[in-house]
């Protein structure tokens, strides 16, 4: 079994409160949409059937802050406070990915941008 099946569990959290906090800071927004690419290393995935214990995975996960707050364009002190926000809220995780609403929230807020980019209105494409 590898992470993505590991950490689907949590992935598939519907986990509105922390996308609300999300939402709200643009600091955090920034960090969620750079998590992806972010360089990390994580130990080797558990056997199948094995329950993750989320704390002690991101305990064994090196994170390049650095790289980090570089993709996000985010200060180092700043990227450490979203980080800590983002991971006790249960919206990223150590293999990089985030949880179903915090993903789809970035989406729709990348559509949504796009489309004032362009001077789109909503109905006008199909």
């Amino acid at each position: 079994m590898g992470w993505n099946d590991a950490l689907l569990i949590h992935r598939a959290a519907e986990n509105y409160h922390g996308v609300a906090l999300m939402a709200r800071d643009p600091i955090l927004i920034r960090l969620a949409a750079a998590w992806p690419k972010v360089k990390r290393q994580l130990p080797a995935p558990p056997r199948p059937g094995t329950e993750v214990d989320l704390e002690a995975l991101w305990e064994k996960t090196r994170v390049d802050f650095q790289g980090w707050a570089e993709l996000a364009q985010v200060g180092l002190l700043q990227l450490l406070e979203g980080w800590q926000v983002l991971k006790g809220n249960g919206l990223i995780f150590p293999d990089g990915t985030l949880n179903h609403l915090a993903d789809n929230f970035l989406k729709k807020e990348a559509a949504g941008k796009l489309m004032v980019d362009f001077g789109i209105k909503r109905g006008e494409m199909k």
